[in-house]
């Protein structure tokens, strides 16, 4: 009993959270369209070369997983922080310097 009561509360949370967010689902799926038909677009008009490029590109990462039998989860995690670190604290600068009062420009901070 107290399942089934978890999954109508469940299902009840998840029908409450869609209907209260449609106009963000619809615009994240208007979006990945427009990005797959943007993408198809892209590989249909490149020239051979480039495609040849493309396509080689994506094949030696695919081979490269399937060969990769131990992954360093944390060594990836911490490879991948170390690269990224600038440009966040460079977005976490500009967000923070530009989100700001706008009255107190306007207003002189009364």
């Amino acid at each position: 009993m107290r399942n089934n009561r978890k999954r109508h509360s469940i299902k009840y949370i998840i029908i409450n959270h869609l209907s209260n967010n449609k106009k963000e689902y619809i615009i994240i799926t208007i979006l990945f369209i427009i990005g797959v038909f943007l993408g198809v677009l892209v590989v249909n008009n490149t020239n051979d070369e480039k495609f040849n490029d493309i396509s080689n590109y994506i094949n030696n990462f695919t081979e490269k997983i399937k060969t990769t039998e131990n992954v360093n989860d944390i060594g990836i995690l911490k490879n991948s922080i170390l690269k990224n670190i600038f440009i966040t604290l460079t977005i976490w600068f500009f967000g923070t310097t530009v989100i700001r009062n706008s009255s107190c420009i306007w207003n002189f901070c009364v």
